[in-house]
């Protein structure tokens, strides 16, 4: 939890002082409150007229995150998905990597049933900045 989460969490909030602890953020913070999950506490304490500044991006996180959870859901519904997830590991690791390589962490949380909320926040989280550089061979 970063420091603005901190003082909002905290018992004497100063909406004004938290306002400006927002803007100075970036987005990859404001982001990371998001994908944590604390971030509708940060704004319920924010002031009525500043709070636009974290709903209009968690209107858009959201709706990237809905977006992936549609594109999973078509996945497990495929019958060739649903046949190599009743298979062995190995084979499901080979056929998701040839298939699906940006969705591996999501198929393989599905395949050990612990898919959650939370683990698609952290994946648009990642995608938007934690992917690593692709270089061209």
């Amino acid at each position: 939890m970063n420091q603005v989460g901190r003082y909002a969490l905290s018992s004497e909030v100063d909406d004004v002082q938290l306002m400006k602890m927002v803007i100075e953020l970036t987005e990859k913070d404001k982001m990371i409150m998001w994908s944590e999950g604390y971030l509708d506490e940060v704004i319920s304490h924010l002031p009525i007229y500043a709070r636009d500044i974290l709903e209009n991006r968690k209107k858009k996180w959201e709706d990237t995150t809905a977006y992936y959870q549609d594109q999973v859901n078509a996945i497990i519904e495929q019958e060739q998905f649903q046949e190599k997830l009743k298979g062995e590991r190995k084979e499901f690791a080979l056929f998701v990597m040839d298939y699906y390589p940006e969705y591996q962490s999501l198929l393989f949380a599905v395949y050990d049933g612990k898919l959650k909320e939370n683990d698609f926040r952290k994946f648009v989280y990642r995608r938007r900045f934690g992917q690593r550089k692709k270089y061209l061979h």
